[in-house]
């Protein structure tokens, strides 16, 4: 009996780390690259000690902190007026490393102790931090569960869902290395002692649970910036359970004349007092007074991350970020786990509320059911039938089932009240935050998790409750449990077989070479997402990374990518090295409007310095005072050494950068323009050499006249309109077609571009085709025969990046080739006329 009970108790436990396991081991997938079959481009994917590159670029960020922090015991590279500092971010001064330290606490922590017993690299700690704590989530989840409705198989549901619905396992399995990984951990720990608090009977363990709860809530305001929903969360919750067990108690039949006594006997009162107190001087300790601006401001946020603009007349960067755009239900429902999960967590609610509107068990109910089942066991332990017959009465009579009624105990009332109330205020204001982008799905998987494993929890011993059989019981169980799990966990398994790194050996020897053979206070711009990794592996300052990407610097870098005029783009990559914002912040003092200081530094940054000076004060009106004040900061006469990486994935990316760089300050809006790329071989059709881009819809057709200068190849490209297929889908009869058109001009498939760019034989050409044309076509003969092509808005055919990344800097001016790798260019932007260059020794 002893070993029994001991199994019981310990059996809940070994399942729970089963389960950690589980989704620890589906994370780990990631480090077979298994979306990779060819070895000689997996190896392209990891780094000389063969592990994989990390899974996200912010990743770079953490990873770079965690050394500042190894080597010099604070989080920034240097330290000014005491305050941690950040050179490498955000030309030219760089910003304060005001960041959450717990990850990076952490991982300096793990490294330390790992390599007490051997010799692992940072690397390596950094690539399996995030499955390990994103696991672990399963355990709380878990164990709330258990708690509240005494089921098994409920608290697996809670505890896999919360560990491994896709949103939150996406950005914690393995070489995911953010903060993302503590996002479901702590505010699911907070919850579990904060329940633990209302639960328990005494005093003194009430506090305790309450003081646990707040520590944890604490924490997590040091590993995220957006802790401050579980603030409002908690407090909310225990706030609004004031009124919510007084209607439950006057719904019951209580006695509430005495409001004192009852407050008294409430089981939130200790736990509320003693969980805001803590709470409050450890926010205070941990993020300052600011947390009362930070609270506040998660309200605000709520409607403000989909404006179009950032607070200024500037482009908001924020919904160009993919996991700030905003959901479809269909996202919402996979990304949370799934639409059994969804199903269950609705029913859960439902389970609760029938549970909360029934009348509390009678205490005498509870006492005469407990007397009658000690005598049931005194009597079978006592009484010998005399007779067969008799005995077969007395066997009958012992195992006579007697279906149970669902209802709950008033401590139980009191118990579910409180999960209640917070998986209502979770679910409704993260459902709020959802309408600002896919982000908040990460925490919205939390109650749905908690809220499916009650719901399965409670209908399992519902079921137990009216079914004898326990066979069909388990049954029942086992079905609702693999119903609700294993859709989550196979679209994980999914996620992670596939996972390729975020960037590969062609990046990161660019970005060594740039190291070894740029001068130290050289700057690096290319778009922002690639920030935190150049900073990490070049060791040099960026226009702007993916923690300073939502501001002024997304419109000019944009601008100078999009822009036709060389000067221009050069001026402004100048302008953001030297000094960053503060050319646009100090003549906007002078005109006090924006839309004026854009047009002003459009016109002067292309200008020399003399040229620039007449302007502003004869077209503008600036006195020579400000005029200079401006100029120093625009055409400086030291300048830093500027490089301009330029890579494919920015083509794809044309779309956003476009779209910023074009702004139109006076109505706040834009247009998108981009860049459909394709790589294709060439067939035999007809007798003529036939390519087609299934990605771009490009067709190439070789014929002896065509207007391409007298090369080989039309090209021209299918209007999808006209199709009743995808081009993935196109037979040999549809391919003859759409041959037959580009070569003899029969069919209405095909629409000719304005421009044509061919490259042959290191050779460019081009030439406008289509005057009534959007949209032109650049094609290079490859040297085994095929072709890569590249559609795109002919609004583009003459921008910078056009001229430089596709054109190999063809007749460019004011940039030089520095160096390449396949993929990826770097430019040298030159100099202004008379201004010199502040070049710092190179760093090796």
């Amino acid at each position: 009996m002893v070993n029994k009970n001991l199994i019981t108790k310990i059996a809940p436990i070994v399942i729970a780390l089963l389960l950690v396991l589980t989704v620890f081991a589906i994370r780990a997938e990631t480090i077979n690259l298994g979306g990779i079959s060819d070895p000689d481009m997996k190896a392209l994917y990891q780094d000389d000690s063969g592990m994989p590159y990390f899974t996200e670029l912010d990743s770079y960020y953490n990873y770079r902190l965690t050394e500042n922090y190894l080597k010099t015991g604070h989080l920034g590279d240097t330290q000014i007026n005491g305050t941690d500092w950040d050179s490498l971010s955000t030309s030219p001064h760089g910003r304060e490393a005001n960041y959450q330290p717990v990850i990076i606490v952490l991982a300096a922590w793990v490294y330390k102790f790992v390599n007490m017993f051997g010799n692992v690299s940072l690397t390596q700690i950094a690539f399996w931090l995030g499955p390990l704590i994103g696991s672990l989530a399963v355990l709380p989840a878990f164990f709330i569960v258990k708690r509240a409705t005494g089921s098994t198989w409920g608290a697996v549901v809670a505890g896999v869902i919360a560990g491994a619905a896709p949103a939150y396992f996406s950005h914690t399995y393995g070489g995911f290395f953010d903060t993302d990984m503590f996002n479901v951990l702590l505010p699911l720990m907070t919850v579990l002692f904060l329940t633990e608090s209302i639960y328990a009977k005494k005093p003194l363990f009430k506090a305790v649970y309450a003081a646990i709860s707040a520590i944890f809530l604490a924490l997590f305001s040091l590993t995220w910036s957006g802790y401050a929903y579980m603030v409002l969360l908690t407090f909310g919750t225990l706030i609004l359970y004031f009124p919510a067990s007084y209607l439950m108690d006057k719904f019951d039949g209580k006695d509430l004349s005495n409001k004192k006594q009852w407050l008294q006997n409430n089981p939130a009162t200790i736990p509320f007092i003693v969980f805001a107190i803590v709470a409050i001087i450890l926010l205070l300790i941990t993020v300052g007074s600011t947390f009362f601006e930070t609270v506040m401001s998660v309200l605000g946020m709520s409607t403000s991350l989909q404006s179009a603009t950032a607070g200024s007349a500037y482009p908001n960067v924020y919904v160009s970020v993919g996991e700030m755009q905003i959901p479809q239900p269909i996202d919402i429902i996979n990304n949370s786990g799934g639409p059994f999960t969804i199903l269950f967590a609705f029913v859960g609610f439902i389970l609760l509320f029938v549970g909360l509107s029934k009348k509390a068990k009678s205490e005498e109910t509870e006492v005469v059911e407990e007397k009658e089942e000690k005598e049931k066991q005194i009597r079978t332990r006592r009484y010998i039938p005399k007779t067969k017959k008799a005995e077969e009465i007395s066997h009958a009579h012992e195992h006579r089932f007697i279906p149970g009624k669902f209802e709950w105990t008033q401590d139980e009332k009191y118990r579910n009240l409180f999960l209640f109330v917070l998986l209502i205020l979770w679910t409704v204001g993260i459902a709020i935050m959802l309408t600002q982008g896919t982000r908040f799905i990460e925490q919205f998987e939390v109650p749905m998790a908690l809220l499916a494993g009650l719901s399965i929890g409670l209908f399992v011993h519902y079921v137990d409750l009216k079914i004898e059989q326990k066979n069909y019981v388990t049954i029942i169980a086992l079905a609702l449990v693999l119903l609700t799990v294993v859709s989550p966990l196979y679209a994980d398994h999914l996620t992670s077989s596939q996972a390729v790194g975020s960037t590969n050996d062609d990046m990161f020897n660019t970005l060594t070479w740039i190291k070894s053979n740029t001068p130290e206070n050289s700057v690096l711009a290319s778009w922002w997402d690639f920030g935190h990794l150049f900073t990490a592996i070049a060791n040099r300052q960026v226009v702007f990374d993916g923690g300073s990407q939502n501001n002024m610097r997304a419109y000019w870098i944009g601008n100078s990518l999009a822009t036709t005029n060389e000067d221009l783009s050069a001026g402004i990559l100048r302008m953001l090295a030297n000094s960053g914002e503060d050319a646009s912040n100090v003549l906007d003092s002078y005109t006090g409007d924006t839309t004026k200081t854009v047009k002003i530094l459009n016109e002067i940054l292309p200008m020399d310095r003399t040229q620039a000076s007449s302007t502003l004060t004869g077209t503008y009106g600036l006195d020579a005072q400000q005029a200079n004040s401006v100029l120093d900061l625009t055409h400086p006469s030291e300048t830093k050494p500027m490089y301009l990486i330029l890579s494919s994935d920015m083509l794809s990316k044309a779309a956003w950068w476009s779209y910023f760089g074009t702004w139109n300050f006076e109505n706040q809006t834009s247009n998108h323009y981009s860049y459909y790329a394709a790589q294709s071989q060439t067939e035999d059709m007809g007798g003529k050499q036939f390519t087609l881009g299934r990605e771009n819809g490009v067709v190439g057709v070789s014929g002896t006249s065509n207007e391409t200068n007298g090369t080989t190849m039309n090209f021209a490209y299918i209007d999808q309109s006209k199709l009743n297929k995808t081009i993935d889908m196109f037979t040999q009869e549809d391919k003859q077609r759409v041959a037959n058109e580009l070569s003899e001009g029969t069919g209405n498939e095909l629409l000719k571009p304005h421009k044509l760019i061919l490259v042959e034989n290191n050779q460019l050409t081009e030439k406008v085709v289509n005057n009534n044309s959007n949209m032109s076509i650049m094609a290079f003969h490859q040297t085994d025969g095929s072709y890569f092509t590249v559609l795109f808005d002919s609004f583009l055919e003459d921008s910078v990046f056009t001229k430089l990344y596709l054109e190999s800097g063809y007749n460019a001016t004011r940039f030089s080739f520095a160096h390449s790798e396949p993929g990826i260019s770097v430019w040298n932007v030159n100099e202004y006329p008379n201004a010199t260059a502040t070049n710092n020794t190179t760093s090796q």
